[in-house]
């Protein structure tokens, strides 16, 4: 299989113009936003996610006026320099109960400002717990201005079942970063990233293959900076009168560390030929660095459902249903690329 450089931008371009054309009416141009749930851990893709965010509101030209992550978020200080603005609830996989911190955070959000105008921008959804899912079901359907936006179909059709609260289908935020350059050329024929976490499909079976998972970091002096500022400092901040500057800082830091983050996921990808993953943004930048890939899902389907609600069409990709079957297709797919070099070289 392979896939003409027009044909995936033109597929990238397509998923581009769907996520501007619902973005556009909840979020208009020139406003002023609200930025909640940074993510504070090493996973790349929530910070990919939050980047594609942040380069989203400054096309439009949104400013952002307060943000912060779950431990930093102060109800005071959203209400004070937010004024009248929107508030939007970081995308990504954690709606539902298999991350509670985050689900704690947005109905904590969404119940305390019931006057403002409250995009959940692109999430999955699962709750394995009815009673969970009747709480959440209850601070969202009292909410009269709240959407929900979700990536994937499964998701949608979720969401309307348990919800009234209006909800559309929207492209993950990470889009928004566009097409990136491969850095550095590939280091082994297959790179295999794969989760360990409570999303890994058979978390306790042995693994067949050596692989990778990007949950973790080197420390730095950045991350070491955003800690201080996010645990030794967060918590003081009404306290001070010079909040809005300390409040820049740690912007510019956690942004920072997020650029490190989304580097550091896309040389790892970058080192394989061929890359094969069971984590979402594995599949998505991998298309927007242009490497072949082959696709397993994670323990609940999101990741087959939003392939199949967007990317299906965008080449690069295979699916596979196990460990066995995807490393036949990603050595199908070595000398699929290979293939073009031989051929000019004969030549």
């Amino acid at each position: 299989m392979t896939s003409s450089d027009a044909e995936i931008a033109g597929c990238l371009s397509r998923i581009d113009g769907e996520l501007d054309s619902v973005l556009r009416p909840l979020i208009p141009p020139g406003a002023r936003c609200a930025l909640l749930d940074a993510p504070d851990y090493a996973n790349v893709g929530d910070s990919a996610i939050w980047l594609g965010e942040k380069a989203y509101l400054r096309r439009i030209g949104a400013s952002v006026v307060y943000a912060c992550d779950a431990a930093g978020y102060s109800e005071a200080q959203l209400a004070r320099h937010l004024g009248d603005g929107v508030i939007l609830l970081s995308g990504g996989g954690n709606l539902g109960d298999l991350w509670p911190v985050h689900q704690r955070l947005r109905e904590r959000v969404i119940g305390a400002f019931p006057g403002h105008r409250i995009v959940q921008l692109p999430q999955s959804i699962w709750f394995e717990d009815e009673a969970h899912r009747e709480r959440a079901r209850a601070v969202f359907d009292a909410h009269p201005r709240l959407t929900l936006l979700v990536r994937d179909r499964r998701s949608l059709e979720l969401a309307r079942r348990a919800f009234k609260t209006p909800s559309l289908l929207c492209p993950d935020m990470a889009h928004a970063l566009g097409a990136r350059p491969r850095k550095q050329p590939a280091r082994q024929e297959v790179l295999w990233l794969l989760r360990d976490d409570l999303e890994a499909r058979d978390p306790a079976s042995p693994r067949a293959v050596e692989s990778v998972d990007w949950r973790s970091e080197p420390d730095s002096w950045v991350r070491r900076l955003e800690r201080f500022l996010t645990e030794d400092w967060s918590w003081r901040l009404p306290a001070l009168g010079w909040t809005a500057p300390l409040l820049a800082v740690h912007d510019r830091v956690r942004d920072g560390l997020a650029r490190q983050r989304l580097e550091r996921g896309c040389a790892l990808l970058a080192r394989g030929e061929v890359v094969v993953t069971d984590r979402l943004h594995g599949h998505l930048l991998s298309l927007l660095l242009g490497i072949p890939h082959v696709l397993l899902d994670n323990s609940y389907g999101k990741v087959r459902s939003y392939h199949e609600t967007w990317t299906r069409t965008c080449g690069l990709a295979r699916w596979a249903r196990s460990t066995e079957e995807a490393s036949v297709l990603a050595a199908d797919l070595v000398r699929a690329t290979r293939a073009p070099a031989s051929a000019a070289m004969s030549t």
